[in-house]
């Protein structure tokens, strides 16, 4: 629907409305133009001295803009935030940040092929080790499933880890040589050395990063669970269930993981909603 301004507003007010709207999502559009133009309005409709008037003209315009601003990225928010969408471009904006470092540190595209190759043949010689290491010593713990997940989740879960780990192996590789560039010229050897025992390290901890991270996601659209809600009571535990339930913001399911261990409920549990209802 096209919203036609009225005329007693200045042009530069109706232009700056127009420009500023395209920022503003659709659905709330209409809304924002309409509280604007009042308070364009009213301001227009006070006598002030010019100099007044140029100063609340400013102040109006900067503030009509960020708050255009402001809708837009709070609908990114509630659109993007916590998917696994999210999470990659996370990633990959790390890895593209170190290395646009690791170029900068080597002037040139020659120097960094050259400096890279013995980094990434030591680096793929530790990242199976790594990655082993990671997955051993990760927490026994498990997630149940109170119902069947369908394979198309299943498989997107896997892809979704493998893209993780991916992406941590090559930010780690990176980021562990940018560290270590500086004392290579004087301590070659040493420098390679710290390398090696930088990326195992950061690797460690990125890996179990990314097993904590996918235990917190629904296992059905891979969104961060939210709202953590504390169930039952300590003193009860072994009488009761006691724990925290996080659920899926898109209603998918809820996630049960008890705070102490026992033999009948041992794991966390992911509970369908729609097992749940039926």
């Amino acid at each position: 629907m096209s919203h036609h301004l009225p005329t007693p507003l200045p042009h530069f007010d109706r232009a700056l409305l127009h420009a500023a709207a395209t920022l503003v999502p659709s659905s709330e559009r209409e809304d924002w133009l309409d509280s604007w133009q009042a308070e364009l309005w009213h301001m227009h409709s006070r006598r002030r001295s010019r100099f007044a008037s140029l100063r609340l003209l400013a102040d109006v315009s900067y503030g009509l803009v960020l708050d255009a601003l402001w809708l837009r990225t709070e609908s990114w928010r509630r659109t993007f935030g916590g998917t696994p969408v999210l999470c990659i471009a996370s990633l990959f904006t790390l890895c593209s940040a170190a290395l646009f470092l690791a170029f900068a540190l080597n002037s040139g595209n020659h120097q960094l092929a050259l400096h890279f190759r013995a980094i990434v043949g030591r680096s793929l010689g530790a990242a199976p080790l790594v990655i082993f290491v990671a997955y051993a010593t990760a927490s026994p713990s498990h997630v149940e499933q109170g119902s069947r997940i369908r394979p198309i989740s299943w498989l997107n879960r896997k892809f979704f880890l493998f893209l993780k780990t991916l992406l941590i192996l090559l930010f780690t590789c990176l980021i562990s040589t940018d560290i270590t560039h500086p004392l290579h010229s004087i301590f070659p050897l040493t420098a390679d050395l710290l390398q090696v025992l930088a990326f195992v390290l950061f690797s460690l901890l990125g890996l179990r990063w990314a097993f904590i991270d996918q235990e917190q996601r629904c296992k059905q659209c891979l969104r961060l669970l939210t709202t953590p809600a504390r169930v039952g009571r300590p003193s009860r535990n072994l009488l009761e269930w006691n724990g925290t339930e996080q659920v899926c913001k898109q209603g998918h399911g809820t996630l049960s993981v008890p705070e102490i261990e026992t033999s009948w409920h041992q794991y966390s549990q992911w509970i369908d909603q729609v097992s749940e209802a039926a």
